[in-house]
């Protein structure tokens, strides 16, 4: 079934999807995906949506900045560099940035975007997984994950690299194990043989 969009859309512009109102393209973002290669809401939806349009103003100097979140003023080197943006700093001071990323270090987001990215899951899905291996390793069954940069280790998260599917949680020696026989069970089952054999 295809869908035909009620909104009057033409060459000329479209109605805004949230206020309705008939506007010419120039008045709509670019989006790939939209009809006619746009977004469905107006610019000016948008910037109401967001709250940009009452968006604080903040004191910004050559010697430096008010940070966004605490609105302190503090000079350049309190800021990380962002050449993508218009004053090549971070809108937020370093201060503020450990204290957000220690945040969601706590409440676990950052490691659930990362599983995310990297294999697919949620934080969720990882927590299932713990659960159903008894919060231990799928190989040799240890239960310490170790430690990294003082912090506890979560457990490697083994996929086959060919199709990315996830197989199970291993500790970091049987992660980093499978990793050097690059996958290859012939190698591993040699090796299993030359560790059972009498050497002479």
């Amino acid at each position: 079934m295809v869908y035909k969009s009620k909104l009057r859309i033409d060459d000329t512009g479209r109605q805004c999807s949230r206020c309705k109102k008939f506007r010419p393209w120039s008045e709509f973002a670019k989006n790939k995906h939209g009809a006619r290669g746009y977004q469905s809401w107006c610019r000016d939806c948008f910037r109401e949506q967001s709250g940009s349009s009452k968006r604080k103003e903040y004191l910004i100097t050559e010697d430096g900045r008010e940070c966004s979140e605490c609105g302190k003023f503090k000079p350049w080197s309190e800021f990380h560099v962002r050449n993508d943006l218009s004053t090549g700093h971070t809108s937020h001071c370093k201060a503020c940035r450990r204290k957000r990323t220690r945040r969601d270090m706590k409440n676990g987001s950052i490691r659930d975007r990362e599983l995310r990215r990297k294999y697919g899951i949620s934080l969720e899905d990882y927590q299932c997984m713990v659960n159903e291996q008894g919060d231990c390793c799928a190989i040799c069954g240890t239960v310490e994950k170790g430690e990294a940069r003082g912090h506890k280790r979560y457990w490697s998260v083994d996929h086959d690299h060919n199709t990315g599917a996830v197989r199970g949680l291993l500790c970091q020696k049987c992660n980093t194990l499978i990793g050097l026989a690059g996958d290859d069970i012939a190698i591993l089952k040699r090796a299993i043989e030359y560790l059972g054999s009498e050497l002479i």
